[in-house]
């Protein structure tokens, strides 16, 4: 006790000291010493919880996030770690009986389903892929494990490659990941656990569950691993013994997330309109396994559900959509017309919801944007949330900067809401810097989380530390404020989406608190092609950084893995509508940029290109703009290593930091 004492007392010590030296809380390099978790399940009988802890690991020859799992009671008392070291332990689940837990690691090179008991010890595995394991479920019984595996590459293709023979036809062979059976009590001749690859066809498998009765497999497949194919994913069934399957939904329309009811007769699952619109609506429709008539659920807020689970009873259904800046979840009721809001009263943002076996309790992370994620569980019958981990304690006494949540009227009378991060050491009556941050999607959203993530390419606090704020609007075109709003710029990308982030602008500026010679622009996606549209239509900014825009409509969608996207958007393909593709292409005015701009892109960036930035590189270049790109190898649409993420967050720091606190050009 005493040891452990001496080192609390150490480590708050060094914090001092940090600070003291720094003048900081939270530069990049500190928030990336921030933990996460990444799930929490509780166990069937509702008396202990498992949650993961992921934490950036950046050593000289390693850069990724690797997470731990722990154990504790369901108060949060008596927690200890039941894996260790500085590989990734990950999706941990409880056997249906709760007397192991199964989990993926990278232990041994490749990721691999283990078993171990929460009473600790040595971890067992139970599987050898040739690529590795991506998802995972605990049959029932408890005698058999289902997961995912993708497809190994041929034998020969590393000759193939080192002969100068590695040439291909597009699509003509396509690794899918497939559906797999290992056997908990059965070996092989080898002496490993007796295993089986369930799906034969061609298909590329999502999700899965299992039925009560441990016999059959229910799934949703798209007809390859690319996003554009799964977007329009069908559901069938498999027997585990004969391999039969027998389709479930299979229509024009998408349909995913199936799962059975606890007595297994009926399936539901998550279908969107027909045909296809990307930001459109979604339901929930449930048919019999058996197979007859679908029906289909009360449209939910947002129409845009997420499955969770199914009551305990089998009378609804548990569904989790975007609320505004907030996360809800509902129960639906089979009879097609209910439908309430089981989380009501939360005030908090809600993430990685999972119910135990026996449906009795959930399992969830809460954070806001001036407190860091935590582990929560409650009872299903009412929304009542315990906190069980404490795993930032060491920072909860820092100062956060302030978020306020803003709201102003577009030019059409539409309410529009943004977040505002106010300066840290904000005093009323000074006029500060002030940047504007739109988000991707077009059809995603800005939600209340913390502001000093380790995964944050925009690093909201460490940018408030230095004295600017940071405006986070969802204009139209966003998810969370129901369909017409998220379907209200199609055919109009840079138009009243546009207008509604200038006009917030404008108003930050009226509330006094914004100097209007100090704004930047930054954003990601399709906050970078607003970013990049935005540069090309106005000079009030004095910075942009622009993360991987889509600045060419045509070859976007010519080029990218989702081919259905923009023409969902646009109404109309490229060569039956050029103008529309045109009209709202930033490239098409870059004639006009004056604003010295910072690209950014992931060099293996399939959703969008990267030779988007480098169109637009090369025409500021030639005009004489101030420009720089920076690149990033390996990294597809968002960085996904901590020290790519790292550059990025502090390159934006600087970037800001010298246009708009200095006054100086960034080089």
């Amino acid at each position: 006790m005493r040891r452990q004492l001496l080192l609390t007392a150490f480590f708050i010590a060094s914090q001092v000291i940090l600070h003291a030296q720094t003048g900081t809380y939270w530069s990049p390099e500190q928030c990336m010493k921030m933990k996460n978790i990444t799930s929490v399940r509780v166990s069937p009988d509702g008396t202990k919880v498992l949650y993961t802890v992921r934490q950036a690991v950046m050593t000289e020859d390693r850069s990724e996030y690797a997470n731990q799992i722990f154990l504790t009671n369901i108060d949060g008392n008596n927690t200890i770690p039941l894996t260790q070291g500085d590989k990734n332990n990950s999706s941990p689940k409880w056997s249906p009986d709760g007397s192991r837990v199964a989990f993926i690691s990278n232990r041994d090179g490749k990721s691999n389903l283990f078993i171990i008991s929460p009473r600790g010890g040595e971890a067992d595995k139970i599987t050898d892929t040739k690529t590795g394991v991506s998802n995972f479920s605990w049959s029932p019984d408890g005698k058999m494990i289902a997961f995912i595996m993708a497809d190994a590459p041929a034998d020969n293709e590393e000759k193939k490659k080192k002969g100068k023979e590695d040439w291909y036809y597009y699509d003509d062979v396509i690794l899918q990941n497939r559906l797999y059976l290992v056997w908990l009590s059965e070996n092989d001749s080898a002496g490993k656990k007796k295993s089986t690859q369930l799906t034969m066809e061609n298909r590329n498998i999502i999700s899965f569950d299992w039925s009560p009765d441990s016999k059959w497999i229910v799934y949703a497949h798209g007809r390859s691993p690319m996003a554009n194919d799964n977007q329009y994913a069908d559901i069938s069934e498999i027997n585990i013994l004969t391999k039969t399957t027998k389709s479930i939904a299979n229509t024009p329309a998408g349909e995913s997330d199936p799962l059975f009811s606890p007595d297994g007769k009926f399936i539901a699952y998550v279908c969107s309109e027909n045909p296809v619109v990307w930001p459109g609506k979604s339901f929930v429709d449930v048919v019999p396994a058996e197979g007859g008539a679908v029906k289909k659920l009360s449209p939910t807020p947002n129409d845009q559900p997420a499955i969770l689970s199914w009551s305990h009873d089998g009378a609804h259904i548990y569904v989790a959509e975007s609320n505004k800046t907030l996360m809800s979840v509902y129960q639906l009721g089979l009879d097609g017309s209910e439908v309430s809001e089981w989380s009501k009263g939360c005030n908090d943002l809600a993430g990685s919801f999972s119910m135990n076996d026996t449906r009795t309790f959930w399992g969830f992370v809460l954070q806001n944007t001036s407190k860091p994620g935590e582990a929560y569980i409650s009872g299903a019958s009412t929304f009542a949330p315990v906190k069980i981990s404490a795993i930032n304690a060491d920072i909860a006494n820092n100062p956060v900067p302030k978020t306020e949540l803003v709201k102003w009227k577009s030019s059409d009378g539409k309410e529009i809401e943004a977040l505002l991060t106010y300066p840290l050491n904000y005093q009323q009556g000074k006029k500060y810097p002030l940047i504007l941050n739109p988000h991707g999607g077009p059809a995603g959203g800005y939600t209340q989380s913390f502001i000093a993530s380790n995964q944050n390419l925009y690093p909201i606090a460490s940018l408030a530390e230095k004295g600017i704020f940071v405006l986070r609007p969802n204009p139209r075109g966003s998810n969370g404020y129901g369909v017409a709003f998220r379907e209200a710029n199609q055919r109009d990308w840079g138009g009243a989406d546009f207008k509604d982030l200038m006009l917030g602008v404008d108003y930050v500026i009226k509330m006094g608190l914004a100097d209007p010679d100090k704004l930047g622009v930054m954003g990601w996606s399709y906050g970078g092609f607003m970013s990049s549209w935005i540069v090309g239509h106005t000079d009030r900014f004095k910075a942009a950084s622009i993360g991987a825009p889509v600045v060419d409509l045509s070859f976007q969608n010519l080029t990218d893995d989702i081919n259905g996207f923009l023409p969902s958007y646009m109404k109309a393909d490229p060569w039956t509508d050029w103008a529309v593709y045109d009209e709202h292409s930033p490239l098409r005015f870059v004639q006009n940029v004056k604003t010295p701009v910072m690209l950014q892109h992931g060099e293996a960036d399939a959703r969008v290109p990267i030779s988007n930035s480098l169109m637009f590189y090369h025409a500021l270049q030639r005009r004489g703009v101030p420009v720089r790109l920076l690149a990033l190898p390996r990294q597809p649409h968002g960085p996904t290593e901590p020290k790519m993420v790292f550059k990025v967050s502090q390159s934006n720091l600087d970037w800001f930091e010298s246009y708009l606190v200095d006054n100086k050009k960034a080089f």
